[in-house]
């Protein structure tokens, strides 16, 4: 599990060993709300907000896996937190956890968070998508047949290399971190349909 707090943080957060007690006061919340039946592995994650009561948390597990990010992680939005559990990113307002979404980039292989440009970016196999502080700012569109690595930024932009299988090797690839459009990448040419 990783822990990344480099953005400030209106809670405290940390990951509970096994579902916590009955607690007369706290609350317990799942994520998502109705669980199906293959949701019942996840993480346990205790927050307690500066403004609110203290509560607890159960977020499914996306994957079971070494290649995807279970993570728990502060926003750019001082009031809410990142759960990702196996690939699966959950942000909920640590001031009130029924309001939560959960992003759609499945499954998150990788977590940048740019502090300066104010974005948390949530790397997948294909695309890339930017939580910022109104919720997310943009997803790219795919940048590779089935792998990428996020490289280092030059100003506003994001640099990294994207699997092309025609060629059998890695291409480079820029994201302009304001839009997320990119260049450069590789992805598969959809043909037009007879």
């Amino acid at each position: 599990m990783l822990f990344e707090f480099s953005f400030p943080k209106n809670y405290e957060a940390r990951v509970l060993e096994s579902e916590p007690p009955v607690h007369p006061v706290e609350k317990l919340y799942h994520y998502p709300v109705e669980l199906e039946e293959g949701d019942r592995s996840g993480v346990y994650v205790r927050v307690v907000p500066q403004q609110g009561p203290a509560w607890a948390g159960f977020f499914a597990q996306g994957f079971d896996s070494s290649q995807v990010l279970s993570a728990v992680c502060s926003c750019p939005d001082a009031d809410s937190v990142c759960v990702i559990a196996g690939g699966y990113a959950y942000v909920v307002k640590a001031n009130d956890p029924a309001r939560w979404f959960r992003i759609n980039q499945q499954p998150v292989a990788e977590l940048r968070v740019l502090t300066r440009q104010d974005l948390a970016l949530f790397a997948g196999f294909t695309t890339i998508t930017a939580l910022g502080r109104e919720g997310v700012a943009w997803t790219t569109e795919r940048l590779s047949w089935e792998g990428l690595r996020l490289g280092g930024t030059v100003g506003d932009t994001l640099r990294g290399m994207a699997w092309d299988a025609i060629s059998d090797k890695e291409v480079p690839f820029e994201v302009d971190l304001k839009t997320g459009k990119h260049s450069g990448g590789a992805s598969p040419v959809t043909l037009p349909q007879n």
